[in-house]
């Protein structure tokens, strides 16, 4: 039932703000990335200097990838 004058909250999750602005990091990281390796985003004698091993590169999306999972974990349903 709804009180007079108050909405009902919308139906869906609630997200604490620390988690929503992790969330953005990663986004903001992950579209760093990829402009990085855009062909035609990068000089060429930059090549030598963008390269990363294979090992250090999968460190750093399982990293990313860890702090999607905890902000998530805080998502909760609304009552």
């Amino acid at each position: 039932m709804q009180a007079r004058g108050v909405p009902e909250a919308d139906p869906g999750y609630h997200l604490p703000e620390e988690a929503q602005l992790q969330l953005q990091q990663v986004r903001d990281q992950l579209e760093m990335m990829a402009a990085m390796v855009m062909p035609g985003q990068r000089r060429d004698d930059a090549i030598d200097a963008l390269c990363l091993q294979p090992s250090a590169l999968a460190h750093r999306f399982r990293q990313l990838a860890r702090e999607m999972s905890d902000a998530l974990a805080t998502a909760r349903w609304r009552d």
